[in-house]
């Protein structure tokens, strides 16, 4: 049954997110049954189940759980990355990222891209537990907190400065 490359990266982000939950819960599921199983007590695959409920893509579960069970046979070993941008990436860029994440972790990757334009700017990037957020949001906040208790010269506000 042909796919399309798009329709193949949605494919294998969604079994690699389902890796990643099962990594988290140390626990790689061996068959669809005990996926389904779990999915009752899982919060990352009821997630990943949800999200592609609001993408009108539950007809590709079938497909995900068989990429999902070949990938876990073949690839357990690589880290699912999660990349936050305001905007797409391009190609150039996710190589970049790619290439830092895979010294960084001395093992292959495969970045699950997402898009959340709340960030303003900047990246945000998980793994295994860790996070680095280096978001203009998350910046501004920053600046916000220090600036907030921060008193100019004259005794009035920083703010008002």
């Amino acid at each position: 049954m042909p796919t399309s490359r798009m329709e193949n990266r949605v494919l294998e982000t969604y079994a690699r997110s389902l890796i990643e939950a099962a990594k988290a819960e140390d626990h790689v599921f061996r068959d669809l049954h005990e996926l389904e199983v779990l999915a009752g007590a899982s919060r990352e695959v009821l997630a990943i189940v949800g999200a592609m409920f609001d993408r009108d893509q539950l007809d590709l579960l079938p497909r995900v759980a068989e990429m999902y069970r070949s990938m876990t046979e073949e690839e357990v070993d690589i880290v699912g990355v999660t990349v936050t941008t305001a905007i797409e990436i391009d190609d150039d860029l996710r190589a970049i990222i790619t290439k830092k994440c895979e010294e960084d972790f001395g093992k292959r990757v495969y970045l699950i891209e997402k898009i959340d334009p709340s960030i303003i700017g900047g990246i945000v990037i998980e793994a295994r537990g860790e996070r680095r957020d280096i978001s203009v949001r998350t910046q501004l906040r920053a600046a916000r907190s220090i600036l907030g208790g921060a008193k100019s010269k004259n005794g009035g506000d920083a703010e008002h400065a």
